[in-house]
């Protein structure tokens, strides 16, 4: 039985970082990925044309308050662009009715409803400074939902709607979904509401990486030493033993054994591995209480930027749908002209019981009603490509990070990132900082580096 010092589960963004850490301590580290390739959640992808490399799954970073990614941009050559923020927003109406108004400001509501909106939008960025990032604890904010918190704030029908393109767009989940305290520690994590949402320096969407985000697992992979990750490799289960030994079975019967390993895969996809003995109850607890909402990516390419030429960023936010909001990843310097469509919650698995035919012609038809010219969104429409992340099993069946519903964080949060004998656990939804984006699972990979190499060095220095 092949024999190493650390196992690795996942070769996602958090465990390559674990396996850098782990390596350049000259431990003998082995990942092992359940995919035919590496980069989990990081996947770019050529559009079909050829013509153009898009991200199926996490896409921007920034360069002031994501230094580990902002270093790995760096030392992988990534040609970084900025996320375009000149002109105006849209905002589509249910009933189809349109606003634009200046990026950083809020649509041109009414006196009263916009003031409603900014108060709610001020007050969650308030309650989620008060919360902590590493151990958030509020019994009574746990105990609701974020809707039940909206409501409960005197919050109206259009804050609750505004609110719901946040809990969407940055979860795929319905306000009634997720824990107030969940989405406030989210938010926190990422610096507040507003910065997390942000796409203007030091937000969470800032800077786009022209090769594709796929860029940063790949350079992690080749910097390790060569033999290192073994691919198509899901892992069934893990047995410890009395000694310390960890014993790994895959799905294909092969063993493997380690002193410690590093569980970097999500928690929803943890909960199908066999653990010998039983995880502890409040670990089981909480891996099974995680759950994802539905979350699509599409790209729409397009012969011209017609949405610029009317003047606007190419940011929308939609309370019709089927697309809640629309960003403009287009590469300028190629001229290649692109809207990544955010097909997520409820408008999303509407959207998704369509054909795929007629999934692309709602949202070409959805374009075309944004900037008020459907002949010329059809005209324009060269192809699309996305991802319906609640396919993909070995990323837990959704996208970006997994969530938690009232009730639960509060009473078994703590053990997120606890270890479980010689199992460590990773994954952007274990990070304080920037939880479910990219520097998460960074960071989080680097952590849980750190203590496998603390530990086992603890145990080599030990008297016999």
């Amino acid at each position: 039985m092949p024999a190493y010092d650390v196992l690795i589960l996942g070769a996602g963004l958090a465990g390559l970082s674990a396996a850098n850490k782990i390596t350049a301590s000259g431990l003998a580290c082995l990942v092992l990925e359940a995919r035919d390739r590496v980069g989990g959640r990081t996947w770019s992808q050529p559009l079909p044309s050829g013509e153009g490399t898009i991200d199926l799954g996490a896409a921007w970073i920034n360069d002031t308050n994501q230094s580990r990614m902002f270093e790995l941009a760096k030392l992988f050559g990534a040609e970084l662009i900025e996320q375009n923020t000149k002109g105006d927003v849209v905002l589509q109406h249910a009933d189809g009715g349109l606003m634009s108004f200046a990026y950083g400001e809020l649509p041109g509501f009414e006196a009263k409803e916009k003031d409603q909106v900014e108060a709610i939008r001020d007050m969650v960025e308030v309650d989620c400074q008060k919360v902590s990032c590493a151990s958030p604890q509020d019994s009574a904010l746990d105990a609701l939902s974020f809707l039940d918190y909206l409501k409960s704030r005197g919050a109206s029908d259009l804050a609750i709607a505004t609110a719901s393109i946040w809990t969407r767009a940055m979860l795929g989940q319905e306000p009634e979904d997720i824990s107030a305290l969940y989405f406030l520690n989210y938010c926190k994590s990422g610096g507040g509401l507003m910065q997390m949402r942000s796409d203007c320096k030091d937000g969470g969407q800032y800077l786009r990486v022209k090769q594709g985000t796929q860029l940063f697992s790949t350079g992690l992979a080749d910097s390790l030493p060569s033999g290192t990750i073994r691919l198509n490799s899901p892992v069934l289960s893990i047995l410890q033993l009395d000694s310390g030994t960890v014993i790994v079975k895959t799905k294909d019967g092969s063993t493997f054994q380690a002193k410690k390993v590093v569980s970097a895969i999500p928690q929803t996809v943890l909960r199908t591995i066999s653990f010998s003995p039983p995880l502890p109850r409040e670990k089981a607890l909480l891996t099974g209480a995680f759950k994802y909402g539905y979350y699509t990516k599409m790209m729409l390419r397009f012969t011209h930027p017609f949405w610029v030429e009317k003047g606007c960023c190419g940011l929308v936010q939609s309370f019709k749908g089927p697309a809640s909001v629309i960003r403009d990843t287009s590469i300028p310097a190629d001229e290649k002209w692109i809207l990544t469509c955010f097909l997520a919650g409820s408008p999303g698995e509407k959207w998704a019981k369509q054909t795929e035919k007629e999934r692309t012609e709602a949202l070409v038809r959805q374009v075309g009603e944004l900037w008020d010219n459907d002949e010329e969104a059809r005209e324009s429409f060269v192809e699309a490509l996305g991802r319906e992340w609640c396919q993909e099993e070995y990323s837990g069946w959704g996208c970006p990070c997994p969530s938690l519903g009232p009730g639960i964080l509060t009473e078994v949060g703590r053990a997120l990132r606890e270890p479980f004998g010689n199992i460590h656990f990773a994954g952007t939804e274990t990070a304080d900082v920037w939880k479910g984006y990219m520097e998460g699972a960074v960071r989080s990979g680097d952590r849980a580096g750190h203590e496998v190499v603390a530990g086992l060095k603890v145990v080599a220095d030990m008297p016999y």
